[in-house]
């Protein structure tokens, strides 16, 4: 009989160093799983900032041929009505400002817009009632439905005939970096329509926001929406179908969700699941022992690590790595019976405290169940980790079905 696994993704907990949050912490817990299994490194190389999209999404077995993009995640993770013809954005809530630049530099005086907070300074404050206030749109025949989802993060629907996903994003990727007009990727006339209507709704909403009220009681305005990552519905083969295992997913972060919908996962609701570092621990890896009684393989997926990294603070992510430690790790030991269950630990990418951006890079994974032959790592960490096998992300899942045979 294979035994069941319970897979926690520690969301871009690695990172870059002689030290680090991870061998800094104190894990004792995590460290014995790591000390009497098998341990080692995954590499990622998806991108120069790997995004958590793609990264998840491979890790979970998937390829990056059948990734469907972002925005389509995004949608399926908010738990939108998907239509085959509609197009899907990724949307976040930004900050940003008017610079006037020198006419030869940009060829006008008009000013631009740069971008001085990418997350409009990961506050919720007003974000409610600025959702309201940009909900809906017709522009060019296109029906454009803004919805609010975890924190800053949002999603774009954009329904009408002739649409396309194929344009470019409006998000540099960066600080400081000018807000960009959406092009066409191509010279089909449905990438250019689309591409039209996305300028508009961004200079519509810029008017809006800006002047919206709830920005007085914010420390950090939140008066644009970036927008990336746009895409469509594309069918995906099931994780059933892909490994012969029922699956659940436990998770606050909508593109995990997405992706686990759109690998028809059971998504598993509880409460004070707030994907930062406040969210309820203890119920989060309750819920997903819990789901062990009637699946065969559940995702557990923290996303408080990545939160901390991008906050630039060292102790901020060495401190929510041991409260993991202490609220999940302590519990998995405890209620888990490693003689039918395999507990896999990993990350999805680096996120560096340094600069606060993903990176590609090595990231340290633990597998342990009653039985495994362990290797010469002793604890969960970047340095340590070098001493086991390095495995390729596109390769993490087939080895876990090695382990669980």
């Amino acid at each position: 009989m294979k035994k069941k696994v319970l897979f926690v993704i520690l969301d871009g907990a690695s990172d870059l160093g002689e030290k680090t949050p991870f061998s800094e912490a104190s894990k004792p817990n995590l460290d014995m799983l790591a000390k009497n299994g098998v341990a080692g490194l995954v590499e990622n190389r998806y991108g120069k900032h790997p995004d958590s999209g793609i990264s998840n999404f491979v890790l979970l077995g998937c390829s990056e041929q059948e990734y469907p993009g972002r925005g389509y995640l995004e949608a399926q993770g908010a738990n939108l009505r998907i239509t085959p013809d509609s197009v899907y954005v990724r949307a976040n809530f930004a900050t940003v400002k008017e610079v006037v630049e020198d006419e030869l530099k940009t060829g006008t005086f008009e000013p631009q817009l740069v971008i001085t907070d990418r997350r409009a300074g990961r506050d919720t404050t007003g974000l409610f009632d600025m959702s309201k206030a940009i909900r809906e749109f017709f522009i060019d025949g296109v029906r454009m439905d803004f919805y609010k989802s975890l924190a800053h993060r949002g999603v774009l629907a954009l329904n009408s005939i002739n649409l396309s996903p194929n344009v470019s994003d409006s998000d540099p990727n960066e600080k400081g970096g000018r807000v960009r007009r959406v092009i066409a990727t191509n010279n089909d006339s449905k990438a250019v329509k689309t591409a039209a209507a996305l300028n508009k709704f961004s200079d519509e909403v810029y008017k809006i926001l800006k002047d919206h009220p709830s920005n007085k009681y914010r420390q950090v305005p939140a008066n644009y929406i970036l927008l990336r990552g746009a895409s469509q519905y594309q069918y995906i083969k099931s994780f059933k179908e892909r490994f012969g295992l029922s699956a659940a997913c436990v998770a606050a972060s909508p593109v995990i969700n997405g992706i686990a919908r759109s690998l028809d996962m059971e998504v598993v609701k509880f409460s004070g699941g707030t994907g930062d570092l406040k969210t309820n621990l203890t119920e989060k890896v309750l819920k997903a022992i819990d789901a062990l009684k009637s699946h065969d393989f559940v995702v557990l997926h923290i996303l408080g690590t990545d939160v901390a990294s991008h906050d630039k603070s060292f102790n901020l992510k060495r401190f929510f790595i041991e409260k993991i430690d202490r609220d999940v790790f302590s519990r998995i030991i405890e209620y888990i019976d490693f003689e039918k269950v395999m507990v896999a630990v990993t990350s999805d990418h680096i996120t560096s405290v340094n600069d606060g951006e993903h990176k590609p890079g090595f990231v340290p994974f633990t597998i342990y169940t009653k039985g495994i032959e362990a290797n010469e790592v002793s604890k969960h960490d970047e340095k340590s980790c070098k001493l086991g096998p390095v495995i390729k992300m596109e390769d993490f899942m087939e080895e876990l079905m090695r382990f669980i045979a």
